[in-house]
């Protein structure tokens, strides 16, 4: 007897067929559990291979035994064919099971992934290098594929410095408490092994009720500290506690009881540094992990609480003329207090941004510039100090009270990076002065970096929005736009008017112009958004209609002329800051090329080479795209 004859009297072949059949719609069943129960990503692929494996047991079971009316047993030696008709019609219905198996396996194959869907959404970023416009008009992209965004991955040495509950019996330490959390995360932020979570993510969920789990879902961590900070009379207890949150598995907690000094708040934020170092090194087997130094800043604990107390005003820019009060203070009782120095000189850098102060800004420059000297005297690497003091300079430059060296500026601002790479700050501050230069790459880089330090630090998104715009990558700054829009980061008045106007979004445009800044209850903004469909008309008296309502209306040039200059608005030379950063109708027009001249960018030019955009003509002119 045949080999085929004997298999198929052993019912071998039926029972592969059928097995087949039951088992394409197991793995089908499962799939879509996993989909619907959330179960996990594993679920579907241990059905699959359970069933892999079974396939060749139910053969040889098949061979060896077979079902008759008394039962299971032993397949007879016997030649006879004991097919009928029953079992014709039978194997019938498992090979057609069978093609069907086939025809819907090719169909899934050959069919297009939800991911490559042809139409557009809002969500993805898609960037396009290749549509640059060059004459800084809007155009009309062609239709790109959606780019699916894929989930963020959650590295195993991640880790989100939550702030520490303040536990002391009055409840009004919520200052130093939260000062302690910012000190370690400051401190883990330079480990290189580790991947830290900005304080401006980390600290949203002060006072949250989530959990932990939730909590690092949201900031994408694969570790936590938390921790609580009680003072009372002259003692302290700091309880901190590292978490996997993988497993909710804690790797280290520690509880430190000791006297209230200066001495022993900066050794417990050195220990439990240290520890929480030590306990991921140990956990993730990172390498290059030096044994952490935290410095003591000032000997006087007065003096570091009123510090304290000025850091989050400072950082929230709320109230900043108390900040200044708390500094001067803890300056009265430490003259070699560094960062009280350093957040001073800052500070007269923000009260005049903010209205704080009613000095003209050449006597605040002056003041803010002495502070930082002070700083930097005390501690040459004062990241605070070097970078508030280029900043300084560069405003001068750009507010045309002063013609600073930009080299010089800049660097101070790479000496800073260079202490802290990851200083959001630093990184929006320098580039600003690359955008203000036209080298917009290299600032486009930085506040890419500056994102990445510091995901949710509206600066530095609406300078990332806004470069892509100038650069014509549309789509890229759409979606950026909406992104953080939903995230409730920035808000209308960061718009990307020429890039909504170019992808045809004139819903989102209008609304964008409607607002407090730009022309919010002006009833010409339709003819706006036409006007930036069609650049090539006159429209002068659109234009001076539009100046004289936001003149009559109180409305601050600097915001509107944003939204004008690309339909040929020449804006006042006060208000051109940023001429590479702003879409204009004419970039080599006589005004802006004065502005250019008197803010000492073409001396850094010629100094240092033109942008891309830009060349020189003969020695005492220019010429940009």
């Amino acid at each position: 007897m045949s080999l085929f004859k004997e298999l198929k009297r052993r019912n071998v072949f039926r029972v592969a067929g059928i097995y087949a059949v039951v088992g394409w719609i197991l793995m089908q069943v499962a799939s879509s559990l996993e989909a619907s129960l959330k179960l996990p990503e594993w679920f579907d692929s241990v059905i699959t291979a359970g069933l892999l494996i079974g396939f060749p047991i139910a053969v040889l079971l098949a061979w060896a035994f077979e079902m008759t009316p008394e039962g299971v047993k032993r397949t007879e030696d016997e030649s006879q064919d004991n097919q009928s008709v029953t079992s014709n019609k039978m194997d019938g219905l498992i090979l057609i099971g069978i093609v069907a198996i086939l025809g819907m396996g090719i169909w899934q194959q050959m069919s297009p992934k939800q991911g490559d869907s042809r139409l557009r959404g809002n969500d993805e970023i898609v960037e396009d290098n290749n549509r640059i416009n060059q004459n800084n008009r809007p155009v009309i992209p062609a239709k790109a594929g959606i780019q699916k965004e894929e989930p963020e991955t959650i590295l195993d040495n991640s880790i989100a410095v939550l702030p520490f509950a303040d536990l002391s019996q009055a409840g009004d330490q919520e200052y130093f408490s939260d000062g302690i959390a910012e000190e370690i995360l400051n401190v883990l932020v330079r480990v290189d092994a580790l991947k830290v979570t900005s304080r401006t993510s980390a600290f949203q969920f002060k006072g949250s009720q989530k959990g932990i789990p939730a909590i690092a879902e949201e900031l994408k961590v694969r570790h936590v500290v938390e921790g609580s900070v009680r003072k009372s009379g002259d003692t302290i207890r700091i309880t901190a506690q590292l978490i996997n949150t993988l497993d909710d598995k804690h790797l280290w907690s520690e509880t430190y009881d000791r006297a209230l000094t200066t001495e022993n708040i900066f050794a417990i934020q050195d220990e439990i540094s240290n520890a929480i170092v030590n306990a991921l090194k140990e956990e993730l087997n990172l390498q290059n992990t030096e044994t952490i130094q935290v410095k003591k800043t000032t000997e006087n604990l007065t003096a570091y609480e009123l510090y304290l107390q000025a850091r989050p005003l400072f950082l929230s820019r709320k109230k900043l003329d108390m900040a200044d009060e708390f500094l001067i203070k803890a300056i009265e009782l430490d003259s070699e207090y560094a960062e009280a120095w350093a957040m001073r000189a800052a500070l007269t850098l923000l009260k005049n941004e903010y209205g704080f102060t009613q000095l003209p800004h050449d006597e605040t420059d002056q003041k803010g510039i002495e502070y930082a000297n002070q700083a930097l005297s005390l501690d040459p690497n004062s990241v605070l100090a070097l970078a508030v003091k280029a900043d300084i300079l560069f405003k001068a430059n750009v507010e045309l009270r002063g013609t600073h060296d930009y080299a010089g500026i800049l660097s101070d601002f790479n000496k800073a990076l260079s202490i802290e790479p990851k200083n959001a700050t630093t990184l929006l501050w320098t580039g600003t002065v690359y955008q203000h230069l036209g080298f917009v790459e290299e600032a486009l880089q930085f506040f890419r970096q500056c994102i990445e330090s510091e995901p949710l630090y509206r600066p530095c998104i609406g300078n990332f929005i806004f470069q892509n715009e100038y650069q014509g990558k549309y789509e890229l700054a759409v979606a950026s736009y909406l992104k953080y829009l939903k995230l409730g980061v920035i808000t209308r008045y960061h718009s990307p008017a020429v890039s909504l106007a170019a992808l045809n979004q004139e819903l989102a445009f209008i609304l964008g112009i409607n607002t407090e800044e730009y022309f919010k209850g002006w009833s010409r903004n339709g003819e706006i958004y036409q006007a930036y469909k069609n650049p090539e008309l006159d429209y002068s008296e659109l234009i001076n209609e539009a100046v004289n309502w936001a003149n009559e209306n109180n409305k601050d040039e600097k915001y509107w002329s944003t939204i004008l200059s690309p339909i040929g608005y020449e804006p006042s030379t006060e208000i051109i800051v940023y001429p590479f950063y702003v879409v204009y109708e004419n970039i080599n027009s006589s005004q802006i090329k004065t502005y250019l001249r008197n803010s000492n960018v073409v001396t850094y030019w010629r100094q240092h080479g033109f942008p891309p955009q830009c060349k020189p003509l003969g020695e005492d002119d220019f010429e940009c795209e």
